[in-house]
């Protein structure tokens, strides 16, 4: 099925990437490079939705990270930090963080959303949930000897969600985040990859959060 291009007079939808929102129709006059406008008939700044997700994730290996990445931009998740974990198979060093938030906004445009979801700095898994302490915001472990994920309750404002290498967190990994009062939690019996983990994860809490609500 192709594409339908757009033409003088159709309604078109402008954001700006923060929740600001521009209803508009596309100007029948082109200047002299041959290049239309839109006349902006009304503003508003659309919520973003609650909890604002945040995900920490070690960097799979090809595509697979556009494939995790367009995913988490298409569950409106608020922001994404490299791991730098001990098992790493790629550098946390390595992530193009520009093609990154790229990807970003264009899992935006397919879903019509209105915020982009912001690119972090690399950390380590502790550094998250150090942070997360200090910020009191919950930190959740993807380990399978975790807390069986459907428990988790997603009623705070924010909250973070580590997913570790294809080799898994290390002890001490585990042992420095919970130090830090991170929460283990399971994502089921069996191994994902990581952009699975970090998508089912990510849109688990989003669904949660919002029966909660009801």
């Amino acid at each position: 099925m192709g594409s339908r291009r757009l033409e003088a007079g159709d309604a078109l939808e402008l954001v700006d990437g923060r929740g600001g929102v521009a209803l508009s129709s596309i100007l029948p006059t082109r200047n002299a490079a041959g290049e239309t406008g839109a006349q902006v008939s009304s503003c508003h700044v659309q919520p973003r939705q609650m909890p604002d997700i945040h995900v920490a994730a070690a960097i799979p290996k090809g595509d697979r990270l556009a494939t995790m990445l367009d995913m988490l931009g298409q569950l409106a998740v608020a922001s994404f930090t490299p791991l730098d974990c001990e098992r790493s198979v790629i550098p946390a060093d390595r992530f193009d963080g520009a093609r990154a938030l790229r990807i970003f906004v264009e899992a935006l445009k397919q879903s019509r959303g209105a915020w982009t979801t912001q690119v972090a700095s690399a950390r380590t898994p502790k550094s998250c949930a150090e942070s997360c302490r200090a910020q009191n915001i919950p930190a959740l472990i993807a380990h399978p000897d975790g807390q069986p994920l459907a428990q988790i309750k997603f009623d705070q404002p924010s909250c973070m969600i580590l997913i570790g290498p294809e080799g898994g967190f290390t002890e001490s990994e585990v042992a420095d985040a919970q130090s830090a009062h991170a929460i283990r939690v399971s994502l089921g019996a069996t191994t994902l990859r990581i952009e699975t983990a970090a998508a089912m994860t990510a849109g688990f809490a989003r669904i949660q959060a919002q029966n909660q609500t009801v």
